[in-house]
């Protein structure tokens, strides 16, 4: 949609200097008009060919197309690992000490593109599909509780023969990012934890106040309407994305409706509608002595933005960053100012 609006414009532009060129034709002219009317036949065979593209070609193959951009974009690139009877996918790029990247519950690896443009000068940047998720294993009967997918991490780190990193986390990513630090400290130069689940002592959030009063999750969409509105509660202004890779996120959702219902209830433990995560960060992470970035953006619907107060109760070391009018993704979102801020937090120019 994009390019057929970009070539739209450029039609009309050139639709308009057609017109005013004719009024002032003369035969000292005539050579401008040629001109202009073979700019016109090829600025209408591309229109016609972007509206062809978009028509023909599946929602998946563009949905192909446009990620792999934003991952030449970013320098990233897709790589494969095995350990025990998994098949771990992941991006990989950049230079410098590594930066593990987790996804929240029902996203995947890409999360991370838009972001990792302003943090591969600094970072080796190892975006994973979480099992379960994106293109690693997702089988029905597989466990996906935080135990689980923080030991099956620490199998991941040791395959990528990593002994010491920055390790980030969204959302549910956050939740197992926390717990891995506690339980493999040496391993964690610093957390950063971006709006995380498993904070039990934070103010009821919109999303949990629904699921309260009989509600499905947001996050937790089995159609394409509800993957549309999901997308609309997720941010305070949703950046742009694409048109095919909305298509395609919802079909996909649509498709993983079982197995993604089986992985939130294993993450969020639902009891009287309401989550009792199994090890929450408040208790986890008391004691911890690492180095801590919690950022949240201040309008966050899913999470409540209060948690990352609770946090600081229990980690007073930790630097608490709220960035204003953001949601629950503030690195797809803001990605320059949730980047500048860990770039900040660790001391990197």
């Amino acid at each position: 949609e994009l390019a057929i609006a970009q070539t739209w414009h450029t039609f009309t532009l050139a639709l308009s200097e057609r017109c005013k060129l004719k009024l002032t034709l003369n035969k000292s002219n005539i050579k401008k008009e040629i001109f202009v009317k073979k700019v016109l036949v090829i600025v209408c065979s591309l229109l016609v060919s972007a509206i062809c593209i978009y028509i023909v070609i599946p929602t998946s193959t563009l949905f192909q197309v446009i990620i792999g951009a934003e991952r030449s974009i970013a320098g990233l690139e897709v790589k494969t690992l095995k350990t025990d009877s998994f098949e771990i996918e992941y991006l990989h790029g950049g230079s410098g000490r590594p930066l593990i990247l987790l996804h929240g519950f029902g996203a995947d690896k890409d999360n991370w593109n838009r972001i990792s443009g302003y943090l591969n000068n600094n970072f080796e940047i190892i975006a994973i599909d979480l099992p379960g998720f994106g293109n690693s294993t997702s089988e029905l009967d597989i466990d996906y509780d935080v135990l689980s997918q923080t030991l099956r991490l620490k199998k991941i780190v040791d395959a990528l023969e990593l002994t010491e990193f920055d390790l980030a986390g969204s959302s549910m990513g956050g939740y197992i990012a926390g717990n891995f630090a506690t339980q493999f400290p040496e391993n964690v130069r610093n957390l950063w934890l971006i709006s995380p689940f498993g904070i039990v002592d934070s103010e009821t959030s919109e999303m949990f106040a629904a699921v309260k009063n009989g509600q499905n999750p947001a996050v937790l969409p089995r159609t394409e309407a509800e993957f549309t509105k999901l997308f609309d509660f997720l941010f305070v202004e949703p950046p742009f994305i694409p048109k095919p890779i909305i298509k395609h996120l919802a079909l996909e959702s649509e498709e993983r409706v079982q197995l993604n219902t089986k992985i939130f209830e294993q993450i969020h433990r639902m009891k009287n509608r309401e989550p009792t995560p199994d090890f929450p960060l408040e208790r986890t992470l008391k004691g911890y002595k690492g180095s801590v970035l919690v950022l949240w953006g201040n309008n966050d619907r899913v999470l409540h933005v209060s948690g990352a107060r609770a946090l600081k109760k229990v980690l007073p070391q930790a630097k608490i960053e709220i960035i204003d009018n953001i949601g629950h993704l503030p690195m797809l979102e803001n990605p320059k100012a949730t980047a500048e801020a860990f770039l900040s937090f660790t001391g990197v120019p």
